[in-house]
């Protein structure tokens, strides 16, 4: 009897301190936490009396720690810094309930101080972070940790090169494609590309290989200083092995234009463009023994401009306009030359390039003869058939403009039937006799009434048969200095002659959009006006 009723006590004490952790613990830690459980345990996270610590916390988690230390990291970024821990991973809703909860397609990397960019952005999380990529062995024993991976690209990626080359990727690829290296500058090497080099495949030049048991692509260690290095020799020894004596790297066949020839011995001197130009291009038959007359220049050229100079001067030659040390398409006539032609140049035409006057749209051709002297002969008439013949006699354009500066006008006004005054002087011609919407042009026939160019700033208020002119002059500032009050219905006397016109003649609307100063005062009883 004794020995059942131990047992029953043993029974109820037991379950009695299992209701009490009950009362005490919310749930089961998470997997991760498990080995915290028990009353024993809770001062492991909890301080007595109060919450959770973040400071307990990182004691555990100092890859955390180190981390926020360092200002790296997700965990001191904007959207994480003030927080509590506890706030994103909350404990105590069983071993299944995962702790971060991170939802991998909506995470902003950025906030994690790597910013993923080109194929970065589209591979999977998983294919960065996992445990080989970890260089830190503590981390590294971390089950699906985000943590422990460095910035740089070797960290994650195979050294390609094999130390061959510096550690930053970066100077040479992007994160878009790892072939080409898009930022790899030949220049900037000790061997410098050109001509048809600068056109040839990598792989020609750096050939793939097998080291270390793996792919390897050597770029640097090669030889360089000569052409055999990298081709064969064609010439057996025969020849220099400085193969640039004769060739060039624009192209193997194309060969220099003395080579193997120094061409200094012969009467006629290579010099300026000439240097560059093929053997066979002047020494047609194939033998290079054959003489040659080269006198002038049109003893191997063609005469471009269909002899535009030579049926004036017959003497006349290329290099009278043209030099070897430029090409053919500069000249050494210049301004002076021009300025003995039949045209000098004047304004404007100095700064003017030459192919404006001289190139033929139609043809694509210089020309240089009876291209014409007056100013319709290049230029289109913009008045032709709205001036009169007596201000414009021949379509002259210079009786009004000059060639310094086109919209600069100098026409006598007072040649025609209204002499300009006043404020008019200073207008531009534009103003008066230019549309300003279709830009048409109206010279004869234009009326001199006020009314046909101003707009009636009085609404209409006054009969402008008589036009402004009656109590306005052409001075700047339209002031009404012609109008005599004393010869309305109401003259000024008194004190009226020192009020000023607005205080009577007061701004009212016409129409929804018309405000004018009211002229037509139709009551002016003195209680009209004062109160």
């Amino acid at each position: 009897m004794k020995n059942r009723v131990k047992y029953i006590f043993l029974v109820f004490s037991f379950l009695g301190a299992y209701n009490s952790w009950g009362q005490l613990s919310p749930g089961d830690l998470s997997e991760a936490h498990k080995h915290l459980e028990g009353v024993g345990n809770c001062t492991e996270c909890h301080i007595l009396g109060s919450q959770v610590s973040d400071d307990k916390c990182l004691d555990c988690h100092k890859e955390i720690q180190t981390l926020i230390d360092a200002d790296r990291g997700y965990h001191v970024s904007v959207e994480v810094e003030g927080k509590s821990c506890v706030i994103c991973h909350s404990e105590h809703h069983g071993r299944g309930f995962d702790l971060f909860r991170l939802d991998e397609d909506k995470f902003d990397h950025d906030l994690a101080d790597y910013k993923l960019e080109g194929e970065h952005w589209i591979i999977d999380c998983r294919e960065c972070h996992k445990p080989e990529n970890i260089a830190s062995e503590e981390i590294r024993k971390l089950s699906d940790t985000y943590l422990g991976l460095e910035e740089d690209c070797l960290s994650c990626h195979t050294d390609f090169h094999q130390e061959t080359l510096g550690e930053d990727c970066k100077e040479c690829h992007n994160f878009t494609k790892w072939d080409p290296a898009k930022f790899f500058d030949h220049k900037d090497a000790e061997y410098q590309l050109l001509g048809a080099h600068k056109e040839v495949d990598c792989i020609e030049c750096h050939k793939k290989t097998i080291r270390n048991e793996e792919e390897f692509q050597q770029f640097t260690d090669i030889e360089f200083k000569l052409c055999t290095d990298c081709h064969d020799n064609p010439h057996n020894s025969s020849f220099s092995t400085n193969c640039t004596e004769c060739h060039n790297e624009i192209s193997w066949s194309n060969l220099n234009s003395s080579a193997g020839f120094n061409h200094d011995m012969t009467d006629y001197p290579l010099t300026g463009e000439h240097i560059g130009v093929d053997c066979k291009e002047c020494h047609t038959s194939g033998n290079n023994t054959n003489s040659l007359e080269y006198e002038l220049c049109k003893n191997c050229h063609d005469d471009y401009h269909n002899e535009q100079f030579t049926s004036i001067k017959p003497e006349l030659d290329c290099n009278d306009c043209h030099t070897l040390d430029q090409p053919f398409t500069r000249t050494i006539y210049g301004l002076a030359e021009h300025q003995e032609s039949d045209f000098k140049l004047e304004g404007a035409h100095i700064a003017t390039p030459c192919f404006v006057c001289h190139v033929d749209e139609s043809s694509d051709r210089w020309e240089f003869r009876d291209i014409g002297e007056d100013c319709v002969d290049c230029h289109d008439d913009i008045h032709e058939g709205l001036i009169n013949e007596s201000y414009y006699p021949e379509s002259n354009c210079a009786i009004c403009h000059s060639s310094d500066i086109w919209s600069d006008i100098d026409f006598d006004h007072s040649t025609t039937d209204w002499d300009l005054e006043g404020g008019h002087i200073e207008v531009s011609c534009r103003e008066c006799h230019f549309s300003e919407i279709d830009e048409s042009q109206e010279f004869e026939g234009k009326s001199t009434n006020c009314s046909s160019c101003h707009e009636d700033e009085h609404s209409g208020q006054f009969d402008l048969v008589g036009d402004c002119n009656e109590c306005h002059t052409t001075e700047k500032g339209w002031e009404a200095t012609l109008f005599n009050h004393n010869e309305t219905v109401f003259p000024l006397e008194g004190k009226h002659k020192d009020v000023d016109c607005l205080e009577c003649h007061t701004a009212r609307f016409y129409d929804q959009n018309d405000e004018s100063v009211n002229y037509k005062i139709e009551r002016f009883e003195c209680i009209d006006c004062h109160q």
